[in-house]
């Protein structure tokens, strides 16, 4: 009988995951409040008392904010959209605080199906984009 070659946890394959990141939008000397609040839906909108409130929301404050009213919201993901754009509110409105970029493969792939131009993407491609979307405050979870 062939024995199975043995690996060590470095030898196996981790799945990458992602996270959006505050901390890396601060430091390239952006507001946090503002780049959040600019993906605000209207729902999100229409939930504030004061239309200027989301300025001065904390980051957790906002992210509860789109993720109760945006994340399922019908165009919040658009097919149009820009893949960094596209996935920066897909981690921002997940329940958790990563996505695997397994998870975000297979949305984006069944999203962009949908599109009146369909795109496809490998996940090695989408990984590369990933790991240089930091520009974008998108980083790989620890």
């Amino acid at each position: 009988m062939e024995q199975l070659e043995q690996r060590t946890p470095e030898e196996i394959e981790v799945e990458p995951a992602y996270a959006f990141s505050p901390e890396t939008i601060e430091q390239m000397g952006l507001s946090v409040a503002i780049v959040v609040g600019e993906r605000l839906c209207d729902a999100a909108h229409a939930k504030l008392k004061d239309p200027e409130a989301w300025r001065s929301m904390s980051y957790k404050e906002l992210r509860r904010l789109l993720r109760d009213n945006c994340g399922n919201q019908e165009g919040y993901l658009s097919p149009q959209a820009p893949l960094l754009e596209t996935v920066v509110r897909m981690l921002i409105t997940a329940k958790g605080d990563t996505l695997t970029l397994g998870e975000i493969h297979a949305e984006i792939a069944e999203l962009w199906m949908t599109s009146p131009w369909p795109r496809h993407i490998s996940a090695e491609s989408m990984q590369r984009v990933l790991d240089n979307g930091t520009s974008f405050g998108i980083i790989r979870a620890q």
